[in-house]
């Protein structure tokens, strides 16, 4: 495991390309052609799908929200008790 978020740095660059297409408004067909156009090759298969490139995406985003997310390890409450005047 390599990288910032535990990814093998081709691995980190082909999913930013995927995101990067993504957010400029390509559909999941279109960045797959675009990938395969340029000869980028999944690791597992001979190119990509356009349910591959979705999946990869949901995937990459769920690792990106889980590395930004905080965990509260512990919540401590003040209890305030007030004396009412009679």
């Amino acid at each position: 495991r390599i990288g910032e978020i535990g990814l093998v740095p081709e691995r980190l660059n082909r999913l930013t390309l995927m995101k990067h297409l993504s957010k400029k408004g390509f559909s999941t067909n279109e960045i797959s052609d675009f990938l395969n156009l340029n000869g980028i090759k999944p690791v597992r298969t001979s190119q990509y799908s356009p349910k591959l490139v979705w999946s990869s995406l949901k995937k990459f985003n769920q690792r990106l929200k889980r590395k930004n997310y905080q965990k509260i390890v512990s919540k401590t409450e003040t209890l305030m008790v007030f004396k009412l005047s009679e």
